[in-house]
């Protein structure tokens, strides 16, 4: 027989503010409404059993429980007979089957009808089923077209949670938490560099390895600060994969190459009229930016923004829109542009169709202001004139006379 748990959780929230948590926690909200199945997918110790948690807690009353089974030690010939005492004992609450890979052939045969709805009396029952991403991509290959996750694929929702390496600079709000939660934790110290160690590593096992972890520098450090040399002679694993970065301020990197040049070149001019004096001068628009002003790799979020408006800046774009692609909030977004570009959303999107105007007008000189006011995503062509007057100094029909190549 299978391990059961009958929970009614009190879930503590996500630790941290990453991009990949935010975008994590609007899925759940989105799923946890929804009453058809949820396949979670996730490395172990990422926290599947936390996000099953979550969804049930959103979208159930709390007088409903929450019924866990490890699929694992279910026995081969009785699946269906198991899967349907579970339901029983789950009733409109929810139900959780871990390591749902674990099924034989002959068990996912036996209970697929129970995912359709099928044979259950309690139509309000939310089922969940979690896997690894490892076994997860290997169902989807051309081998395992057949098995019974690829079948999941189609007929559940799905919700990847994120391993500790792709939201990182979660690392400090963790180990922030453990102090505040574990009292054998609550006096561990860790030097800087140290820290900076634990920030780089790849943490294979997650967020139950960076626990153990500290478990285990809490035992050894005798109440004295960790050193980098110190955490480095206790976890040697760490050598190959981090290194006490300087402390020193580094200067930013320029904008991501993904950009396009256009894009780079316009969001690294400090004053509008940058444009046009540049552009005098024969000069490439693309003045050495401040690090203030450049966005820095350790913001991909930004760097997704100002890819999706690259791409799209033609179209009606709002920050709320561009803000749910690059999966922050809108506020956090407004301060990124603010902080690292130097500008509002608005008056970057501005300045990029403007920008994109200068060259269709330079480079064809039998363009219509009214179509490229069109192209270039301006709705109102009075709007246009008056800004692209007040940003380069003459009217569109003027700098396309001015500039045309002969």
């Amino acid at each position: 027989m299978s391990t059961v748990l009958k929970l009614t959780p009190a879930v503590q929230p996500w630790i941290g503010t990453s991009d990949a948590l935010f975008k994590l926690n609007q899925q759940i909200n989105q799923l946890a409404h929804c009453n058809l199945p949820v396949h979670i997918i996730g490395e172990p110790g990422s926290g599947k059993h936390l996000a099953a948690c979550h969804l049930h807690n959103l979208g159930k009353a709390s007088s409903e429980s929450l019924i866990v089974s490890n699929v694992a030690n279910w026995g081969e010939h009785c699946a269906a007979a198991q899967l349907e005492q579970l339901i029983a004992q789950t009733q409109n609450g929810s139900l959780y089957l871990k390591n749902i890979d674990m099924l034989s052939s002959a068990q996912a045969e036996s209970v697929k009808d129970y995912w359709l709805n099928l044979s259950t009396e309690y139509p309000a029952l939310r089922l969940i089923t979690s896997t690894t991403r490892e076994k997860q991509a290997e169902a989807l290959g051309q081998s395992q077209q057949h098995s019974f996750l690829s079948w999941l694929h189609y007929h559940c929702l799905e919700l990847c949670v994120p391993s500790l390496h792709e939201r990182k600079e979660d690392i400090d709000a963790l180990v922030k938490h453990y102090r505040g939660t574990c009292q054998h934790i609550a006096n561990l110290q860790l030097h800087p560099q140290a820290l900076e160690i634990l920030k780089a590593y790849n943490w294979p096992h997650n967020v139950k390895q960076l626990k153990r972890c500290l478990d285990k520098l809490s035992f050894l450090s005798n109440q004295q600060a960790v050193s980098s040399q110190a955490l480095l002679s206790i976890f040697p694993a760490m050598h190959t994969e981090a290194t006490p970065k300087p402390m020193a301020m580094h200067v930013l990197k320029p904008v991501e190459p993904s950009l396009t040049e256009e894009v780079q070149s316009l969001i690294q001019c400090n004053d509008e009229h940058d444009l046009l004096v540049a552009e005098q001068r024969g000069e490439a628009v693309a003045a050495t930016p401040t690090a203030s002003h450049t966005p820095h790799k350790s913001h991909p979020a930004l760097i997704r923004a100002l890819q999706f408006v690259d791409k799209n800046f033609e179209k009606p774009l709002s920050l709320s829109e561009v803000a749910s692609y690059a999966c922050v909030s809108p506020s956090h977004l407004s301060f990124l542009f603010k902080r690292f570009v130097g500008q509002s959303f608005k008056q970057t999107l501005l300045r990029i169709r403007i920008k994109r105007a200068m060259v269709l007008l330079r480079e064809d000189p039998y363009s219509q202001v009214t179509e490229v006011c069109d192209d270039v995503g301006f709705s109102d062509l009075s709007f246009f004139v008056r800004k692209f007057k007040s940003v380069v100094g003459v009217s569109p029909g003027v700098y396309r006379d001015q500039r045309t190549k002969h």
